[in-house]
């Protein structure tokens, strides 16, 4: 428990640090934080383009950001309500739920975790490492012509 309530105030100080650093004219139209139950720092949003504009550039000061997109010939879809579940080397649930826009954002320690989600009928399982560097996963999924549905991720 006083583990649970440590993990609590040290991601609301580091929340407080991060909005510090994000203009004023992008945290009026920010989503707010969360904290999971397995203690980690959280956003997801992205529904109105002023919200989309915000979160990307929160996203500069969480280290792992994952991005959903669904695209049907020429048209692109924000995908929302993804299942999200973050598990960390050991094979540990760090996190799960759900997203609540085409954007999220969680602020992990280093470490080598595996990522999760699903859409329509398709599930992936990607690996990430949470380093020096920020990790960007986009879980796309592609309509071709005439064929069912057809999914890719890609790390940027």
């Amino acid at each position: 428990m006083m583990q649970q309530a440590i993990a609590c105030a040290v991601a609301a100080s580091a929340a407080l640090t991060a909005s510090a650093a994000i203009p004023p004219a992008y945290l009026d139209h920010l989503p707010p934080a969360q904290i999971s139950a397995g203690g980690v720092e959280y956003l997801t949003g992205g529904k109105t383009p002023q919200e989309a504009d915000a979160v990307k550039r929160a996203a500069q000061e969480f280290p792992l950001e994952l991005v959903f997109v669904e695209h049907d010939g020429k048209s692109t879809r924000d995908l929302y309500d993804n299942p999200v579940v973050i598990r960390d080397a050991k094979g540990k649930v760090v996190f799960a739920g759900r997203t609540d826009g085409p954007y999220f954002l969680a602020r992990l320690p280093d470490g080598h975790y595996t990522v999760t989600t699903h859409w329509d009928s398709w599930s992936f399982t990607k690996p990430v490492t949470i380093g020096p560097e920020r990790s960007r996963v986009v879980f796309e999924w592609k309509k071709l012509p005439h064929t069912n549905l057809v999914a890719e991720v890609e790390n940027g």
